[in-house]
């Protein structure tokens, strides 16, 4: 479907009604929704003409709002999954890292212009003021814990008087700003180490002094218990699916025939529950693959953490006068262990919001959907005596009076193999599980799935025919251009702004070179030299031209002179 005005005057409407029903809805996301819910061969705009069907129009809008606002629409919950995976940032370390860092700098940025602020001629009351304003920012900045703990603000208390005392408070005050918060943030990683390395282990504060190893590691087995739970449902539900619509579909690669007793279209609605279980499925596997990755990273720093507390008992067990050169180092080195393990707690918390997003857009109401549907078709099923017998092309046959400008290389990116090509092609969109795979393009590296060998085989037999139906029946359906995370491929073109060509001819105002400046003829030799020092001569000499600049405080019988203050003239003696 090429870009038409009548998607976004669509957008805009869908908008007006969600503002009347008084929803906040994100524009861009229903921009996304229109073009790609076009496309769709049963609920799309492929078989009408936008300037002309107005209730095709109406229908297709009026569809949209419904699906918006229904808890059982596959389509729409396959969409929104789908966003949430685009836009959902905190599946990144590195940004949820950057994030949070900058939101707690923003948040700690009063705090670090108070302690800054005081003057170089402080009094003992504003000094104890510092010292106080201190230990908040050190409990604040490593996450030790609540900065309204009195008992935690006395454990730093004694950690910083340990590294910084009354004449040292004093200098540091003496310090220019950008020194004291070098210094301050140096300071805030040593008492922050020491306030951890004496709270570590079984004897620590536990109810005052956070432990971050011990969040860690509830925060690991919940969520793998979450994942866990989430990822079986789905798969439990995605092939009771399945099985229900391999039972009532008989594919035969030898006779290439079909043989159905319960409608195409029927099957569909469940094929329909098969998609959102597959999808939320996939969605959590990318989710779970950073949630393990993470786990990797934490597993590394807690070895870490480990090290540096062991290396610290060693130092202290070997004298009882330690150069502070020795051991604070040791101590900054644990606060940018601990530093790093909230970071990755603070991924983890994410993961487990997004999680839970999806986990809500496919809701119990679906499950349940799900199980009447297949107790229905099961019913429909046995009722039906005399079953439906049709050849694999015509089947195949019937794509071909469809339309689609997607790109068949595109389906190299796409993960295809887990679902028999042959029968999707075949039952337009049906979703069957594949026990092979096998390339049938030399020229493009597409891997296909298929039930067996046999089905390979017709494949390669009827390539021609079969590429082209596959290729319309992915890209005519929403639902499967989102499983199969095709869907900006498919309308990337359509969403990006109209461009203008430049204009051929361009009128501009311009002077033509006395002299061209890289012209070398006899002529033009006038400032060219093969001699390095005639540049260097010249460049003083400009510079003693400039020295005699004249100033407003010199007169105009001074000009071009030097030291004109100093200078006199004799008048001339008329006679």
């Amino acid at each position: 479907m090429p870009r038409h005005r009548a998607l976004v005057e669509i957008g805009r409407r869908i908008m007006k009604r969600f503002e009347q029903f008084d929803l906040d809805v994100e524009e861009e996301f229903i921009i996304f929704v229109v073009h790609l819910l076009a496309r769709d061969l049963r609920r799309g705009l492929l078989k009408s003409d936008l300037n002309k069907h107005t209730c095709a129009i109406n229908g297709f809008v009026d569809g949209i709002v419904e699906s918006y606002v229904s808890p059982v629409d596959c389509t729409m919950a396959n969409m929104k999954m789908s966003w949430v995976m685009k836009k959902g940032r905190g599946i990144d370390l590195q940004y949820v890292k950057e994030q949070y860092e900058e939101r707690f700098f923003n948040e700690l940025k009063l705090l670090i212009d108070d302690i800054l602020q005081y003057p170089e001629t402080c009094s003992k009351a504003q000094l104890d003021q510092l010292f106080a304003k201190m230990q908040v920012f050190i409990v604040t900045c490593y996450n030790l814990g609540c900065p309204k703990n009195h008992v935690l603000l006395k454990l730093t208390a004694q950690a910083l008087n340990s590294v910084i005392g009354r004449s040292d408070l004093q200098n540091y005050v003496l310090k220019k700003k950008y020194h004291r918060l070098e210094y301050l943030q140096r300071l805030a990683a040593t008492v922050g180490g020491i306030v951890i390395y004496n709270n570590d282990g079984p004897d620590g504060d536990r109810e005052n002094v956070r432990y971050i190893v011990g969040d860690l590691e509830m925060a690991q087995k919940n969520t793998s218990s979450a994942f866990q739970l989430a990822l079986d449902g789905a798969a439990k539900m995605q092939s009771l699916c399945q099985a229900a619509i391999d039972e009532m579909i008989y594919l035969d690669p030898k006779d290439t025939t079909m043989t159905y007793r319960v409608p195409l279209e029927h099957l569909q609605r469940l094929n329909q529950f098969t998609i959102i279980y597959t999808m939320q499925q996939r969605c959590l596997d990318a989710l779970h693959r950073s949630y393990e990755s993470t786990v990797y990273l934490i597993e590394v720093e807690r070895k870490r953490y480990e090290c540096v507390v062991a290396k610290i008992n060693d130092t202290l067990a070997m004298r009882t006068a330690i150069d502070s050169e020795l051991i604070f180092p040791h101590f900054v080195y644990i606060s940018q262990v601990w530093s790093n393990l909230n970071n990755f707690l603070n991924h983890v918390v994410e993961l487990n919001k997004l999680r839970e997003q999806l986990e809500i857009l496919v809701p119990d109401q679906i499950k349940d959907a799900a199980e009447a549907t297949i107790a229905e078709l099961q019913a429909l099923h046995k009722r039906i005596k005399v079953p439906q017998k049709i050849k694999f092309l015509d089947r195949i046959a019937v794509m071909t009076d469809y339309h689609t400008d997607g790109n068949f290389c595109n389906l190299a990116q796409a993960d295809i193999k887990d679902f028999c090509a042959l029968t999707l092609t075949i039952t337009n969109g049906l979703l069957l599980p594949a026990k092979v795979s096998r390339k049938l393009c030399i020229n493009v590296d597409i891997t296909f799935g298929l039930r067996d060998h046999m089905y390979g085989r017709f494949t390669e037999l009827c390539f021609e025919q079969f590429i082209p139906a596959f290729r319309k029946v992915i890209f005519n359906s929403a639902n499967l251009a989102l499983l199969f995370k095709l869907d900006e491929a498919l309308i990337s073109h359509e969403l990006q702004d109209l461009i203008v060509e430049p204009p051929k001819q361009k009128d501009f105002a311009g002077q033509t070179e006395m002299v061209v400046t890289n012209d070398l003829s006899a002529p033009n030799w006038i400032n060219v030299t093969w001699n390095v020092w005639d540049y260097h001569r010249e460049t003083i000499h400009m510079a003693e031209i400039r020295k005699r600049q004249t100033h407003d405080a010199q007169t105009n019988i001074s000009y071009g002179q030097r030291n004109a203050q100093n200078q006199t003239y004799n008048t001339r003696q008329h006679k």
